[in-house]
Formats: C-alpha cells, structure tokens, sequence
C-alpha cells in the first residue's frame, strides 16, 4: 500500500505538468469528468480498441488500474479543466512530433489516397492544437507558393473592419453608411452591418471593376432589397467594406493590415489585387501561402489572440461567428459561413478554411480557381466525413465508426447553397 501510495503521489505531481496537454481527457472535450473516468473503466473492463494513450498517467506504456486510480484522483481533487496556450502565430507553424492521442496513419492515408484522388487541388493542411498535423500539396504546387484565396478576403476583410472598431475609428457596425459617404436614398439606409452580413439590398454590380470612379458607382446603385431584409451574397457590395476602412480610418485595407494583422499572422508583404482607385479588394484578390491562409481561422480558435497578444477583440470574435442571417438553410455571420461544428471561409474553387473549436481543429485547403462543383463537394465531403472524425475523439468513444461518420448531416441545409466569387455552387449533402 506504502508502494502504491508513494507511485500516486508521482504521479499527481507529474499530472500537474501534464494536464496541459489534457493528459486525462478522454472524450476530448477539455474537461476531466466522470465521463472520462467511465471510459478508461470500459477499456479496462472490455480492453476495446478505444485510442486512449493520453490515460497514460504514469508513463509506464500500460494502460491499468493505477492510471484508472489517478483519472479519479484529478476529479476527486476538482481538476476538471485543460487548456491549452495560444500559439504564437507571428512565426512559423510548429509541426506536431507525438501522435499518439489520434491515428496519424488513417490520416496519412487520406491525405495520400482520397485528396490525392481530387485533379483540381493544391493543398491542404491540418492543425490540430494549434500545431501541424498533416500537410501535403499536390499537381505540382508546394508550400511556397501562394494563390489567389478568392473569397476567402472576405473573412479577412470582416477581421479588418473588426480592428477599425476595436481601435475606435470605427464606432461600430451598427453606423449608416450616409455618416461615412455620400448621404443619398440608398446610403442612408444600409449599415456597415448590412455589409458584413451580405443583406444590403443591393444587387450585383461588376460594372465598378471597369470605372475609375469606384466608390460613387456602388453608391449609386438602385436597391432591389429592404436593408436587412434578404441574403444575397454581392461581391460588389462587399468590396464597399475596403471603401469603409479606407475612409476611416485613411489608410488602405492593404497598408492598415500590414501595420495591425499582418505581422501578427507571419504575414509578410503579401500581393493584394486594388480595384481602379487602388483600393484593395474587399471581396477577393488576396494572395496567400496555404500556411498563412488559414492563421486567420487559428486566430479566430484563439479568440483573437496570438499567443498572450489581443490582436481582434473576443467580442468581434463572437460576433463574426454568431448567426446573423439565415442565408437559406444555414447560418451566416459577419462574412463567415456557420455550421453546426464550427465556422468556414470560403473561395472560388475550393479555397477553404475550416474552424472547429471544440476539437481545436483547423483545416486549410488550396485548389484550382476554376475547378467544378464535383471537386468542391468532394472535397468538403472528405474534410467533414473523413478528417474531422479522427480528431472527434468522443465520437470514437461512443463506439461510432470513424470513417462513415457524416458531419454532413447536422450540416447539409448549411451548404445547401453557397456562392462562391462570381460563382453560384449548390452543395449536396452525401
């Protein structure tokens, strides 16, 4: 007993240590709860095939009734929360070395076998805690390279305005766009909020990419819709956003991300398309490695943190990421699309940026701009039916079979349709 007492006693300080890395957490939902302790009894009852090597208490190798004992000691003793430290996303991606909480080589094999499959990809990355966990690039792309992530700019356009407010040169998005341009019949009624939630009654207008009066030309345009009223995704109106932080702040959307979210991201420089008064593109036009791309949905995980850094307010965070419209099926926030697991950026093609907050999941992917729909919904199709799953370890814990679990499900009216850049796709759910 002496012996057994003593082991506890190491292991409870080694438990300090570890339950920064959720040593414990079974069911991966940060806390370590009875249902933790529930699991590790199953395991050791039925000996499944549960992955649970982050039981491991006292880094024996084994699996037993000591490391059962210490599970129970940590909830006995009110450790019931894992947290995780913010990256550092001003430097390079940390690439993760231990792979034992998850399958490493079902996701391997996905990412050589099913999106090795797709024609029209280039890339596509996983980070998983805040860490590298797979990566891989296809039909002769590589890590450098960067690509037009299309309508992706627009999430990072909704983070700009976001700063602009959190600064105060902005007072909030609720401001109509007559105290900031032109006081007209159409002006006086759309909010910058309208803007962001793609409800500003306006209709599509390309003509402002062939006008050397950019500003006047949106201004103008007759509305078909009551602000507020109906989504209706418009790039034109959307690339009012950039007009707004130009204005207000009197900087270009370029040159104000470069001085405050940029650097914060790793960032460097990177090329921005301008429409004819070289303002930067609200709704497109940003050029990105797939490594920097998806830094703005890791610093959405982050609650607009990098590492101790307040780089976007947690209240835009909230915001941005909080159904403000229902776009017909689903959910839409401040130039963000919702699902049920998380949120996403997406552009022309398949330029995807995937949050999933409870699993501390993100992924990226780079494809083709001009690629079909097939390869859209084949590629969301695996990233939500295949990848996701391996890191929802409390699915596995359920007994549900990893690789036919269908996030698609609880999601389907979310991509029923979503239109991309000029494009309108309609995504089918499996």
């Amino acid at each position: 007993m002496k012996k057994l007492n003593r082991i506890l006693i190491l292991a409870y300080i080694l438990l300090d240590f570890a339950i920064a890395q959720c040593l414990g957490d079974l069911n991966s939902n940060y806390h370590i709860e009875e249902t933790d302790l529930n699991i590790f009894s199953n395991y050791l009852l039925f000996n499944n095939d549960t992955i649970l090597n982050n039981a491991d208490f006292d880094y024996n190798n084994s699996l037993d009734i000591i490391d059962l004992t210490l599970i129970a000691d940590a909830i006995s003793n009110g450790i019931e929360w894992c947290e995780f430290d913010n990256v550092d996303l001003s430097v390079e991606w940390e690439e993760q070395e231990n792979f034992s909480y998850y399958d490493d080589q079902e996701l391997e094999s996905i990412l050589n076998n099913e999106i090795n499959n797709l024609p029209d990809i280039r890339g596509l990355i996983v980070i998983h805690r805040g860490k590298v966990v797979g990566e891989k690039y296809y039909n002769n792309s590589n890590i450098s390279q960067n690509f037009n992530i299309w309508s992706v700019t627009k999430s990072y356009i909704s983070s700009l305005v976001g700063q602009a407010i959190d600064m105060g040169y902005i007072s909030d998005e609720g401001i109509m766009l007559n105290e900031i341009f032109v006081d007209n019949n159409y002006t006086n009624q759309v909010s910058i909020e309208h803007l962001l939630t793609m409800s500003s009654g306006w209709p599509e207008n390309w003509s402002y990419m062939n006008t050397n009066n950019v500003l006047n030309t949106l201004l103008s345009t007759p509305l078909i819709n009551t602000p507020g009223s109906t989504f209706f995704y418009n790039n034109a109106a959307c690339h009012i956003n950039s007009h707004i932080i130009n204005t207000m702040t009197n900087i270009n959307p370029k040159e104000f991300a470069m001085e405050y979210l940029f650097p914060h991201l790793g960032i460097d420089n990177p090329n921005w398309t301008s429409d004819a008064d070289g303002i930067s593109n609200g709704s497109y036009g940003l050029y990105l490695t797939l490594r920097e791309m998806v830094k703005l949905g890791q610093l959405y995980l982050q609650n607009g943190k990098s590492e101790e850094l307040q780089v976007l307010s947690p209240e835009w965070i909230h915001k941005a990421t909080s159904t403000q419209i229902n776009p017909g099926g689903g959910g839409y926030g401040y130039l963000w699309w919702l699902m049920e697991n998380g949120y996403l950026a997406l552009g022309l093609g398949g330029q995807i940026i995937a949050v999933f907050p409870n699993q501390q999941l993100v992924i990226g992917a780079h494809s083709y701009t001009y690629s079909n729909n097939n390869h859209f919904n084949s590629l969301m199709d695996l990233i939500f039916s295949m990848i996701f799953p391996i890191f929802d370890i409390s699915s596995a814990n359920r007994g549900e079979t990893l690789s036919s679990k269908s996030i698609y499900e609880g999601n389907k009216n979310t991509f029923s349709f979503i239109k991309l850049g000029s494009y309108q796709v309609e995504q089918k759910a499996k």
